[in-house]
């Protein structure tokens, strides 16, 4: 799924007065189940802490039956984090959220959240997968006119020279330069939540959800090194495997890696991973 670092956050520790052995227990357990997940050892932290009295998660346990704790505080586990990188350096991409009429100065306008690259007024964009232009008349950041936006913002773009039957939540902003490709077959490492054997699924990216259907398991792959496990293309994946998987959906949509996709089959989320 593309995360990294976990930081486990072991509340209500306070209930147990502070019982070492407890969270010990805890320890053991939920790091067995990480790692076996895929995540390395390194990249998980643990802290007891009390979200009722926010000991040990902004301050340090003043109690004596939390002594035997002295790594970092909750807060202090999160900051050492390495922060997100904002792809500015990439081209646009901007996956619409809501497509809403704003008045007679504004009377088109689309929301969603900058994945990458900048924009500003003036600019000229592409809307996939219709592959319409439009200018972009008016930016607004946090509900605050602006003159441009980069990436990691939440943003409003007001506009001209477009019309609504061309855009649609789940498409994608784009420049003209450096489109968004449309594809109708892609391959996926997904993490099994279900059985995965050939079969029809939904695929879901933010608003985007297109029916579509797994036409091929190509091999179940090692959590950690993303090496193949095994005989490739197995008749079935087990619930809790990682595998790569080739999905057809019914009509083309601008999806490129390495993007989070969900599938889902059934009303139940089935599998979720990245685009290959």
């Amino acid at each position: 799924m593309g995360v990294q670092r976990v930081v486990v956050a072991v509340n209500k520790l306070d209930t147990v007065d502070w019982s070492q052995d407890r969270f010990e227990e805890i320890h053991q357990q939920v790091r067995a189940f990480l790692t076996t997940a895929g995540f390395q050892s390194k990249n998980i932290g643990f802290v007891p802490c009390s979200g009722l009295t926010g000991e040990n998660i902004a301050r340090r346990s003043e109690n004596s039956q939390a002594s035997w704790y002295s790594g970092p505080l909750l807060v202090d586990q999160l900051e050492s984090s390495d922060p997100a990188t904002r792809a500015l350096d990439k081209p646009l991409r901007l996956t619409i959220t809501d497509v809403f009429r704003g008045g007679v100065q504004n009377p088109l306008s689309i929301s969603g959240r900058l994945a990458s690259g900048s924009i500003q007024m003036g600019d000229t964009v592409l809307a996939m997968p219709s592959g319409e232009r439009a200018t972009i008349k008016g930016i607004e950041v946090d509900n605050e006119p602006a003159d441009w936006a980069v990436a990691g913002q939440n943003v409003i773009l007001h506009l001209t020279d477009v019309e609504q039957k061309h855009l649609k939540p789940g498409d994608v902003i784009c420049p003209p330069s450096s489109p968004v490709q449309n594809i109708s077959s892609f391959s996926v490492k997904a993490l099994a939540f279900d059985h995965l054997t050939p079969m029809h699924v939904e695929v879901h990216k933010g608003r985007l959800h297109v029916p579509g259907r797994i036409t091929q398991l190509v091999a179940v792959l090692d959590k950690g090194t993303g090496a193949v496990m095994g005989k490739k293309r197995p008749r079935l994946v087990q619930p809790g495997s990682v595998a790569r998987v080739v999905v057809e959906v019914e009509a083309a949509v601008p999806l490129e890696a390495p993007e989070r996709v969900v599938l889902r089959a059934g009303g139940e989320t089935v599998a979720a991973g990245l685009l290959e």
